[in-house]
């Protein structure tokens, strides 16, 4: 039998996933991360991105907004703003996301409209790469 911790990911309105998990892959603020059964415990900052979690040797993907990622050797919480399954995601309203997004970067913006900007186009990415993968699941 693999090595599992328990993984919970959770929505800010509802519970995502919570079961056994045998890796799971992110990215945080500062780089993507690899998580393994009896990982060091650490706590970091979400990045909107595509979660990837393996479960029974078949990898499962979700797109999730910002948030943070708690390890404790057995135990990883996930707490996102938002957590969609592939399914879950209209790819066409993801797309325009993306085009508003880049149209408003190719303005002139405050720092903080900027920052906003980014961060609105890191989801439309991150639920396209998501949604392309629904028929691979």
């Amino acid at each position: 039998m693999e090595k599992t911790f328990l993984l919970d990911v959770v929505a800010s309105d509802h519970p995502f996933y919570s079961g056994p998990c045998e890796m799971l892959v992110f990215r945080s603020v500062d780089g993507e991360h690899g998580i393994l059964p009896e990982h060091e415990t650490m706590v970091c900052a979400l990045d909107a991105c595509e979660i990837r979690y393996q479960v029974d040797g078949e990898w499962n993907y979700a797109a999730a907004g910002a948030g943070f990622v708690e390890i404790t050797g057995d135990k990883v919480i996930v707490l996102a703003d938002t957590v969609e399954r592939p399914e879950e995601i209209d790819a066409r309203r993801a797309e325009e996301a993306k085009q508003r997004a880049e149209e408003r970067l190719k303005q002139r913006q405050s720092m903080e409209e900027y920052a906003r900007s980014k961060a609105a186009l890191n989801r439309a990415l991150s639920r396209l790469k998501v949604t392309s993968r629904r028929g691979k699941i």
